[in-house]
């Protein structure tokens, strides 16, 4: 670029020139043609160009290519060539289309000429050449698109070819230039280094020539030197010979029997002179050179900071010489210790040492040996046992810090202890300490040792004998003791919890079945009678799920303190687990006295319960076994309470219940019924009743609820009062529940299949709500049917919405969102709040049948169900009466705008094919009064 701008400015006088007298010669031409304004706009627009292209070169030449180091006059030559290039495309606009047929052609010439003159100008720079016909182009693209004639526009599309044209050519030429100016470039370059090169040569001949005429002159006086002292120095070397290698042979034997390897290190020359290296190392002597000349490798890389500290200071003068002790790495794997000593004995004029001579020897046995003294010493001092070494007297010599730690002397300081502990050791008799250690070399036995502050202890001491070397008699002892207290302390406690129960304080299982078993004997043998109340906390499952264990524990210590008021010498108190206690009472006569302790107990534990600033109330239920005059062990004894118990928990709870025999019966008759549920479940027995729902604003049956029904292969149909309970208590309402969810979903996709779309509703246990797989087991389930979702409701009763009411809105809003309807059955017999019940995104309200028994004008009844299906209609909520039973209900909800009805009046839940024929009633309002008066 900086050669082709040159070129540029050096040539730019010619375009420049051809362009002024292009200008001057059309306007003395065209004069007549233009008006006054345009010839002064173009005479002064050229005038100014060439004035701006004439101070260019003349800066030019002023200044030379240093000029050209600015970026700015590469960007004014641009700019000229872009305004030249403007100027020429304005002529050419002005002139061509009010001149005649050879005005035209005079004009076309003319920008031809000024076209040649620039790209001639501009060969080598084709950047300038571009942006000076870029107007030229544009101008012409106009006049085609302007031009009244075809002789105008055949000029204009010429104009525009013939620049193409020479942009084309522009191009080439411009590439061959620039190659030609980079292969110019290349050769100077290389002819400028092969000339350095050239003299950089001449001038290392020289010196070389130089150099080996004064090498020469040196060898012939040294070799003349040689020869005169030769002779006189050969016998003079062989006599030194003798001498050093006698030294050397005395030295190294000196060295093998000291276990020293010396070494001699030049550092000028960096050679190692060494003996005995290759011993330490487990290698050759050729091996061994190559490896200490760097000893960095086989060093152990914790021991390499010292090492290099101590040569650093002896190097500086610091020391005298140094000593170091490390490992190194021996050829098998092993590491060997090694103690290196080592003396500067040759320094220059500034100090550098020139050569140093030492010794390295291996002391990896003494090492060792430290090591495991060191090791003995820490073990010794720091064992968590109290270690004293003893003469052959028994006589205390040492202690360690455990002894002063558990005794309180201090080492220098426990002359009582040791004389107390000698006197103890030295009784006479063949069973003394010394004699066992003599014939059995050990001795332990537990004694009572005095603490400095003058308390007792239990310690188990224990002696080792050391004997002498030739093996009779001793020389040291070595004692052990451990203090026994904690371990007293602990076998305490695990006795005590072996037998009471940690959390209360009270017997637990163990200790309560010992003592039953001794109390029952006992009122047998003097006839007495004996009673077992046995006592479980209501709902305590659940309080631990909604307070946490902490909270439960804290519970059980408050009932557990509570039940101790009771304790006396007839009465004993335990924890069998868990939230269950019993109590024995002994010396009873009669039965009553059972009842007022059994209300005593109830009245106590009703109390409230404050913890973690909650009060709570709760209740218990007791089941009472009693016996009088009866051979009857104690597992029979609990057992009947235990049936008594449960009898009183299917009452309710907090009650009491005195156990019977016919509790036994009814208690099989409940085991049987479950076995027998279980059986009816797996086997299909369990079966889906529909009960359909009547719409009477519609007049039509929209929906049915499905209904649980069990028929019994040998009882034929059971009540479902008698089976949904015992499912709730055994936890097979869930499974009941999601075996009726299937056949309710299969049934309503047949009746969808059939024509007759039909809403099915069932209910949901809270069991599946308390797991949190309600969404998934319903998800699965329309999946499985392809029922659509809003084919399907699922009914909640009050009681459900408030347990986990939290978590309980979002799996709700989880199934509307799925397209699931959502229903509050039983509404009003439970303590929902209506705040609560504005957040539930519910779709209908289901009054219970407690509310529809009297309707009639001004009653209760009639009050709260207006107040009802208000409420509901407020929130956008469909309301549903169920049990209806009469005509009269079914007009008196239809007035009060009850949204749909369901009850015996329309129809009892019975088999699908049994719905049949009510569907294809026309009019089911009409049908069920009539069948109602029937």
């Amino acid at each position: 670029m900086r050669e082709q701008l040159q070129r540029l400015l050096r040539n730019a006088w010619f375009p420049h020139f051809v362009l002024v007298m292009c200008g001057l010669f059309g306007m003395a031409l065209f004069e007549y043609e233009l008006e006054r304004d345009s010839q002064v706009a173009v005479l002064v627009a050229t005038g100014a160009l060439a004035g701006m292209h004439w101070l260019m070169l003349r800066a030019y030449h002023n200044y030379g290519t240093d000029m050209l180091r600015y970026g700015v006059w590469k960007v004014l030559q641009l700019a000229g060539a872009l305004m030249t290039g403007i100027v020429t495309a304005a002529l050419m606009v002005i002139l061509l289309p009010v001149v005649g047929d050879w005005q035209q052609m005079l004009l076309l010439a003319m920008l031809i000429s000024m076209l040649v003159s620039f790209w001639l100008a501009s060969v080598g720079c084709m950047l300038s050449f571009v942006s000076y016909v870029t107007p030229i182009v544009i101008g012409a693209v106009q006049v085609l698109a302007s031009a009244s004639s075809p002789e105008l526009q055949n000029l204009a599309i010429f104009l525009v070819g013939l620049i193409l044209v020479e942009l084309l050519t522009g191009f080439r030429v411009s590439t061959l230039y620039t190659n030609k100016l980079m292969l110019k470039q290349l050769l100077l370059w290389t002819r400028e280094e092969q000339s350095e090169s050239m003299k950089q040569l001449e001038r290392e001949l020289a010196q070389l020539r130089t150099r080996e005429q004064s090498l020469q002159l040196q060898l012939g006086s040294m070799q003349a030197h040689l020869e005169h002292n030769s002779s006189e120095q050969t016998q003079s070397l062989k006599q030194t010979f003798e001498k050093l290698r006698t030294s050397e042979e005395r030295l190294q034997q000196a060295l093998d029997a000291s276990g020293l390897a010396l070494w001699d290190w030049d550092l000028v020359t960096g050679r190692i002179y060494h003996t005995g290296s290759d011993k330490l190392l487990g290698v050759d002597a050729v091996d061994a050179d190559q490896l200490l000349a760097d000893l960095r490798p086989l060093m152990h890389p914790d021991d390499l900071p010292e090492l290099r500290t101590a040569m650093l200071s002896h190097l500086r003068q610091e020391t005298e010489g140094y000593r170091v002790e490390y490992r190194i790495r021996h050829a098998d794997g092993h590491w060997v210790w090694i103690e290196d000593s080592g003396k500067a004995i040759s320094r220059d004029g500034h100090g550098r040492v020139l050569r140093m001579l030492g010794t390295r020897r291996d002391i990896s046995g003494r090492r060792q040996h430290e090591e495991e003294l060191k090791l003995a010493s820490i073990v010794f001092d720091t064992g968590s046992e109290a270690i004293m070494v003893m003469d052959g007297a028994l006589q205390v010599l040492t202690t360690n810090q455990a002894f002063t730690r558990i005794t309180g002397y201090e080492r220098e300081n426990a002359k009582a202890f040791k004389e107390r502990l000698h006197r103890s050791l030295v009784a006479s008799g063949p069973g003394s300490a010394r004699q066992v250690l003599l014939e059995q070399g050990a001795w332990h036995a537990e004694l009572t040792g005095v603490r400095s502050s003058g308390s007792t202890f239990p310690l188990r001491l224990r002696l080792h004998a050391v004997y002498a070397p030739d093996g009779i008699g001793l020389t040291h002892v070595v004692a052990f003791f451990t203090d026994m207290t904690q371990f007293r302390e602990a076998q305490q406690r695990l006795d005590y919890l072996a037998r009471h129960d940690e959390l209360t304080g009270l017997s637990n299982r163990n200790l309560f079945h010992q003592k039953l078993q001794e109390v029952s004997c006992y009122a047998h043998s003097v006839d007495t009678g004996l009673a077992l109340l046995h006592i479980d906390l209501d709902r305590f499952k659940l309080l631990n799920e909604c307070f946490g264990t902490e909270t439960g524990d804290e519970i059980l210590r408050i009932v557990g303190r509570r039940l101790q008021r009771f304790s006396s010498p007839q009465r004993s108190l335990a924890r069998l687990g868990g939230n269950e206690f019993v109590m024995v009472v002994s010396g009873l006569d009669e039965q009553g006295e059972l009842g007022s302790l059994a209300e005593d107990v109830l009245a106590a534990l009703r109390a409230p319960f404050v913890t973690a600033g909650e009060e709570l109330l709760l209740s218990a239920s007791i089941g009472i076994s009693w016996v009088l005059g009866e051979e009857m062990d104690a597992h029979m004894l609990l057992n009947r309470a235990a049936v008594a118990l449960g009898h009183a928990k299917y009452l309710g709870g907090n009650t009491w219940q005195l156990y019977r025999d016919e509790m036994s019966a009814d208690g099989g008759e409940r085991l049987q019924l479950e076995q027998q549920l279980r059986r009816g479940l797996k086997e299909g027995h369990v079966q889906a009743h529909y009960q359909p729902k009547l719409c009477l604003k519609e007049n039509r049956i929209y929906a049915v609820e499905a209904l649980a029904r069990w028929y019994h292969p040998v009882r034929g149909m059971i009540s479902p009062v008698q089976f949904i309970p015992l499912a709730e208590e055994t936890g097979l309402i869930g499974e009941l529940s999601e075996t009726i969810l299937r056949q309710a979903c299969s049934q309503a996709k047949r009746w969808l299949d059939e024509g007759a779309p039909l809403q099915v509703s069932v209910n949901l246990s809270v069991q599946h709500l308390r797991q949190g797989n309600v969404l998934e087991l319903v998800r699965t389930v329309l999946d499985d049917t392809r029922l659509p979702a809003r084919l399907l409701e699922l009914e909640l009763t009050e009681s459900q919405l408030l347990d986990d009411s939290e978590r309980l809105l979002a799996t709700i809003a989880d199934l509307r969102a799925m397209g699931v309807q959502v229903a509050v059955d039983d509404f009003g017999t439970g303590y929902s709040s209506l705040g609560y019940l504005k957040q539930l995104p519910a779709n209908s309200l289901k009054i219970d049948r407690s509310f529809i028994g009297d309707l009639s004008s001004g009653s209760k009844d009639a009050a709260i169900i207006r107040a009802i299906i208000a409420m509901a209609h407020g929130l956008s909520l469909e309301v549903v009466a169920e049990g209806i039973e009469t005509g009269e209900q079914l007009e008196a909800l239809q007035a009060m705008g009850c949204d749909a009805v369901q009850g015996y009046l329309i129809a009892r839940p019975g088999p699908a094919a049994e719905l049949q024929s009510l569907l294809q009633v026309e009019n089911p309002i009409a049908w069920a009064l009539e069948s109602c008066t029937a």
